[in-house]
């Protein structure tokens, strides 16, 4: 997952910080509503964070927006 929040953020720091927060919010959701009740599938909440990497991967994917933010040596000269 640390790869999928390096590249939905695009390679900056900031964006990292604030990919970082969503996808530990998602993986503290199963824990969190195990420990209020919740006990009807629980464990769909634990998968919460690879959904929500898929998710982002899949939105965020596009040929135009492909390595636009990457380093020098991942970017594709044309």
């Amino acid at each position: 997952m640390a790869v999928a929040l390096v590249i939905f953020a695009r390679w900056n720091p900031l964006g990292c910080f604030a990919a970082a927060l969503l996808f530990g919010g998602a993986g503290a959701l199963g824990p969190a509503l195990q420990s209020v009740g919740v006990t009807q599938g629980y464990y769909l909440f634990y998968a919460a964070p690879y959904i929500l990497t898929l998710v982002i991967m899949i939105a965020t994917s596009s040929p135009s927006r492909s390595l636009a933010g990457a380093p020098g040596e991942l970017s594709i000269t044309k």
